[in-house]
């Protein structure tokens, strides 16, 4: 990603910070549940702790230049090669990229930006799934690749 910069070039759009682009991925998001009862803790408390997030895995990135519209992209998830979850780049908030347009306005309000070089993962085509030791898990997304990931 190349520096989305600071306030005085917000708000952003949808459109604005596609440019600021470099490539996509093909991602794995590893969660974790660390709450007993994580419904009890309120919003707040779990987007400042991002909840879930406990790392990802990355595959071979696509040029923007070279990318499909994300809005046709279909992501299929399989976990020991059976399919588990299916869906497209509209089911992220209607397109990845207001995700991150409302990231960028976020930073913005504080004087913050999101710098070259910077990984987001904008959001799930798929329903959190739950692993067992041993699992592997395949990420297909059409247009921009694969990525996999086995989990002792």
């Amino acid at each position: 990603m190349r520096r989305i910069s600071s306030a005085s070039d917000a708000p952003f759009t949808a459109d604005t910070v596609a440019e600021a682009i470099e490539a996509y991925l093909p991602a794995i998001e590893i969660v974790d549940d660390r709450y007993v009862k994580w419904e009890t803790m309120g919003a707040p408390t779990l987007v400042a702790d991002d909840f879930f997030a406990a790392g990802c895995v990355l595959g071979t990135p696509v040029a923007r230049s070279a990318a499909p519209d994300l809005l046709s992209v279909t992501g299929r998830a399989l976990i020991n090669g059976v399919e588990v979850g299916r869906g497209t780049g509209a089911d992220v908030l209607g397109h990845p990229h207001h995700a991150l347009a409302w990231l960028a306005n976020h930073l913005a309000e504080d004087d913050k930006s999101l710098r070259a070089g910077e990984i987001v993962l904008t959001g799930s085509l798929v329903k959190t799934i739950w692993l067992n030791a041993g699992d592997s898990v395949v990420m297909e997304l059409s247009g921009l690749g694969n990525v996999a990931a086995t989990f002792a």
